[in-house]
């Protein structure tokens, strides 16, 4: 295409800005086919393109962003990689298939599986994931003590990230924990089914809300943590959301929805993501640039790294940035660094996410600055972003904090951190971090002891809880609980009473009267709730379920709080949704209210 030589002057900025918003037409600011020095009888097509390209090299001279060579956006490999040191080590080496001499599908040591599955990256753990439940059916070779080993390490792993995986692998175990994940699969088959219903039925017409935006926190993500079973319908229907075609869904549904699809690995979400990529702006784009990310699709990367180069917002990059990592991409990570560096409180907590998959040992140093960091959900990000970093070198680091610290979450996560970080050691050949619990974390808080209860004291509180546990299965709540209230008030300290009131309420889905029961409780003996899955499943649920609730009646500060307050307990034994679930629950309530500014673009 010839370039078009004028000999014109620059254009009036403020008559070419009027044209922008009033038309084309000639008025008193002139001409614009004189000012973009066309033809006076130019077509207005080609009038309107000049005035728009006129525009945007304007705005390019002002933020004074250099220009890229096309060729260079459109194909990355024509342009080279930021110089980095690559990790020549075993697990630096292992793909995640078998393209490359090392991979996970050709290792048989379970052990080494296991190890993987601790500290490999999101696609690694995947693969570990999937070629353990091929040792596990086999058989063949494998140690009783190695299948022992497996079977735990299936039955306890709470990895969000391996959510779909851990669902069916967990499907096909003997016993009791093989029944359970069955019976959570027939559960999450009934959710499909109903919502493909729904889903007809809205674009029949016969509903006038979108059905995946009004289920409950939990059931949304439990639905679609499994998107690659969903029918091709509800995929359909999701897609139609993600690109803003379904007519009615407002901007902010859109962006919870890729919110709550963040670990989705479905390839038919592809196309609508990578639209999504290509022409959307803001928290929009961020959060579809995650779940691409995630997404191991060939057409993924290069829709990534174009975005990334023509992307002049800070929000926008670090979220790519994180994104392009999860491909082996780290041409992100100098300005993710430069934002940690600044530590600016509203990037901290994206860059931490985005480190997870561009950090290495050379950035170790930079996170540990944020383990004392004043809000607890940033401490907790660093605690995992080192976990995935897993230097040997802040073993030390995170012992002192696990002993120091009295937040529990902060305390859980430390944990998972020091096990994956002794699993990576023993990977890279070097001498394994075996962690002696009796050293770190042997200052527990000493737990209240009041004087000892009298005998009447202890036969009345027993008889006053199994009169609660009668009325309970008689159905009359409030008696219940008034016996369970008599049993707390006979024996000071005594947390059973105050279990069975919050686990009553929770049952009966009343969701403010259970906060007051589980928040006695916890005050009392917060490790008995956090070690059992039934009470922590069932107080993080109220906790959530009441967010939503005051959420709805526009008391976002009120929510705000509830979310806040049960993420700093272990939430380990609650089910892998729910924490997800709250945890994207904080990130949306914890947004300033001017990042609405992004809606209107």
């Amino acid at each position: 295409m010839k370039k078009r030589v004028t000999n014109r002057t620059e254009p009036n900025w403020t008559a070419l800005e009027h044209f922008l918003r009033e038309g084309i037409a000639s008025t008193e600011y002139g001409d614009p086919r004189e000012e973009l020095g066309r033809a006076p009888d130019a077509e207005d097509r080609e009038v309107a393109r000049e005035l728009v390209r006129a525009a945007a090299t304007f705005d390019i001279e002002e933020i004074g962003t250099e220009s890229l060579h096309p060729e260079a956006v459109r194909h990355p490999s024509v342009r080279p990689l930021p110089e980095g040191a690559a990790d020549p080590s075993f697990l630096g080496r292992l793909s995640a298939t078998g393209t490359g001499d090392m991979s996970v599908d050709q290792i048989d040591d379970v052990p080494t599986i296991l190890a993987v599955l601790r500290a490999g990256s999101r696609k690694q753990r995947r693969a570990a994931l999937e070629r353990l439940g091929e040792r596990l059916r086999e058989r063949r070779g494998v140690p009783n003590e190695a299948l022992r080993a497996a079977t735990q390490t299936i039955t306890e792993l709470r990895d969000v990230e391996l959510g779909h995986e851990l669902a069916r692998l967990r499907a096909e175990l003997p016993g009791a924990p093989g029944r359970k994940a069955r019976s959570e699969d027939e559960r999450w088959k009934r959710l499909a089914a109903e919502t493909k219903e729904a889903v007809r039925s809205f674009w029949d017409g016969l509903l006038d809300v979108e059905p995946i935006h009004v289920l409950p926190g939990d059931q949304r993500a439990l639905l679609l943590m499994r998107t690659p079973e969903l029918p091709a319908m509800v995929l359909h229907h999701i897609n139609a959301i993600i690109e803003g075609s379904d007519g009615c869904v407002p901007r902010e549904s859109r962006v919870g929805l890729l919110a709550s699809l963040r670990y989705a690995t479905d390839r038919r979400l592809v196309p609508a993501l990578v639209a999504v990529i290509e022409s959307a702006r803001g928290e929009l784009l961020a959060e579809a640039a995650r779940v691409l990310g995630g997404i191991d699709d060939p057409r993924a990367h290069p829709a990534l790294v174009e975005r990334f180069e023509r992307s002049i917002v800070s929000e926008e990059r670090v979220a790519l940035a994180g994104a392009l990592g999860l491909h082996g991409d780290c041409r992100g990570l100098p300005e993710v660094r430069s934002l940690l560096q600044q530590e600016q409180p509203s990037s901290i907590l994206h860059a931490l996410e985005a480190m997870e998959s561009l950090g290495s040992s050379e950035n170790s140093e930079l996170v540990v600055r944020f383990l004392d960091h004043s809000d607890i959900g940033i401490a907790v990000q660093a605690v995992r972003t080192l976990a995935r970093i897993s230097d040997g070198r802040v073993l030390d680091e995170l012992g002192e904090r696990y002993n120091t610290t009295s937040v529990p979450a902060l305390r859980a996560a430390i944990e998972d951190a020091l096990s994956a970080i002794a699993a990576r050691m023993e990977l890279r050949g070097e001498e394994v971090a075996e962690i002696d619990w009796s050293e770190v974390g042997n200052k527990p808080a000493p737990r209240k002891k009041g004087a000892r209860d009298s005998l009447p004291a202890i036969v009345l509180g027993w008889r006053d809880y199994f009169m609660g546990r009668l009325w309970l299965l008689l159905g009359r709540i409030n008696w219940a609980v008034a016996r369970f209230e008599s049993a707390a008030r006979r024996r000071a300290g005594w947390v059973v009473p105050l279990i069975g009131i919050g686990m009553a309420f929770a049952r009966g889905e009343q969701y403010a009267l259970a906060l007051p029961a589980f928040r006695r409780a916890i005050e009392l003996d917060r490790p008995r709730i956090e070690r059992n899955p039934i009470l922590v499943r069932a107080m993080a649920k109220s906790f959530l379920h009441r967010a939503e609730q005051v959420e709805r009646e526009g008391r976002d500060d009120i929510a705000r709080g509830l979310v806040g307050e049960v993420l700093t307990l272990d939430l380990r034994r609650a089910p892998g949704t729910v924490r997800f679930e709250l945890k994207r629950k904080h990130d949306v309530l914890g947004k300033p209210e001017h990042d609405d500014v992004h809606s209107a673009a």
